[in-house]
């Protein structure tokens, strides 16, 4: 299954409004993923997943990101892993913030 594609703008506002569930998430900067991650439930949420990429804290590669997606699983570890792999079989790479 494809990575998530409806987008939103990579903002303050938006981020805010997101998820307070376990689940996977996805940063782009422009059309490029470039960092597929899971918010596991409990204290990770996809919200505050967003939120520590969108402050700095998750590093320079993801604060640079433009827009996000995301997609709310039960098993939000093995969905990671299965987009990281669909992204590897389609490029050839990780998304270059995963592989960083």
């Amino acid at each position: 299954m494809p990575v998530p594609r409806k987008v939103f703008p990579f903002s303050a506002r938006l981020v805010a409004l997101s998820p307070e569930v376990g689940g996977v998430y996805v940063l782009w900067q422009d059309d490029e993923v470039i960092y597929i991650g899971a918010a596991l439930g409990g204290g990770a949420t996809i919200r505050s997943r967003l939120v520590e990429h969108f402050s700095g804290n998750g590093g320079d590669c993801t604060r640079r990101a433009t827009h996000y997606s995301w997609e709310i699983s039960l098993k939000p570890a093995a969905r990671e892993l299965e987009l990281l792999e669909e992204h590897r079989a389609s490029f050839q790479r990780l998304p270059r913030c995963n592989a960083a």
